[in-house]
């Protein structure tokens, strides 16, 4: 499944807590500029890795007066910042450290890009992702010329992209092919709305245009259930049933999905012993092990009844599934289903 399928942004568009751990990990990847080099940041980087937040923030407030002129610090810096919900600062962080980034610059404009992302600062993301040079710089910012019907601008980037290969070369080319087509141009504006975080604005959007796709069209009913699983998931059930009440035929092979997406939806109302019912059945028609897994930790994260959200991912093993049960305050039973990891010990020790 491509990356646009999925959620548009499956690396540049993630939770924020774990786009602020990429930030900061990121940091052993920056040669060092002068002393101190990455080597002043250890000890605090394995805190945040064993799940120690305040320690690492402790720490890093201490490395950010005596260096602040370490782009490595300024780094862990900027995540701890963001972490705390402090968009601003963050940006001013790595903005102090852009003039001896050196070559590594264009990273340090792609975090602000990140940073402004966060701070649904769409100006900000188009002028930082732009700035970096970057494929996923870049990429952002056509989103954001998508976002503002600048589809001729959008496609300009795009077009250069396709060749970048990779999730980025890839998303460039499904964003062209669908400004091809009158109806899935509009809907190409749409996924770049979910992909910069305006998940109610798109779903709003997405409706009505996919509902426009002629039933001929090979990719509708694809486009249903993604559009229709992503309302679910964004407090608009009501238009996820709209969506699935409009489609005719799965795509081959994809029947239990519009019965997943039945079941997250049922969890999304509050009736957690359909969503349980419907998972059941599907199991016992074979339908595959992980994409049900993958659906029963999605509908897991709509419930608030700690029962509930045990008995639907009883017997996984996931970060979601983990999250899920802490969320909804099954903290004992949370760590228990944790894959080894910094979500493990930071559950084990909250």
């Amino acid at each position: 499944m491509t990356r646009y399928k999925q959620a548009s942004h499956a690396v540049l568009r993630i939770a924020p807590l774990a786009l602020a751990m990429t930030m900061v990990m990121a940091c052993d990847m920056i040669p060092g500029f002068g002393t101190p080099g990455p080597e002043i940041v250890e000890e605090a980087n394995q805190a945040l890795k064993d799940g120690d937040w305040t320690g690492a923030a402790e720490q890093y407030a201490t490395l950010s007066a005596d260096h602040a002129d370490s782009v490595h610090v300024a780094i862990g810096q900027a995540y701890i910042q963001l972490l705390s919900g402090d968009t601003s600062a963050a940006d001013a962080t790595l903005a102090a450290v852009e003039e001896i980034a050196g070559e590594q610059v264009g990273e340090i404009k792609l975090r602000r890009a990140l940073v402004a992302l966060e701070a649904d600062d769409f100006d900000a993301v188009k002028l930082h992702g732009a700035a970096s040079g970057l494929p996923e710089g870049r990429l952002l910012a056509a989103e954001v010329h998508l976002v503002d019907l600048d589809s001729d601008d959008a496609a300009s980037v795009l077009r250069d992209l396709v060749g970048a290969g990779g999730a980025v070369g890839q998303t460039a080319s499904t964003y062209l092919e669908m400004l091809d087509d009158q109806i899935l141009g509009g809907l190409a504006e749409t996924t770049a709305l979910w992909a910069l975080g305006d998940r109610n604005g798109a779903v709003e959007s997405a409706e009505e245009l996919v509902k426009a796709l002629p039933d001929d069209n090979d990719s509708k009913a694809e486009q249903t259930l993604l559009w229709a699983g992503r309302a679910a998931t964004s407090g608009q059930p009501s238009v996820a049933n709209s969506l699935l009440d409009d489609l005719s035929f799965p795509p081959s092979g994809q029947a239990w999905r519009v019965q997943a997406t039945r079941a997250i939806i049922a969890a999304a109302e509050g009736d957690g012993e359909e969503a349980i019912r419907i998972f059941e059945v599907l199991a016992e028609g074979g339908a595959p092990a992980d994409g049900l897994a993958d659906a029963r930790a999605t509908a897991c994260a709509l419930v608030n009844d700690k029962s509930i959200a045990r008995r639907l991912v009883e017997d996984l093993e996931s970060s979601a599934a983990a999250r899920c049960l802490s969320e909804a305050g099954a903290v004992k039973l949370a760590p228990t289903q944790a894959p080894a990891g910094p979500l493990k010990t930071y559950l084990e020790n909250p």
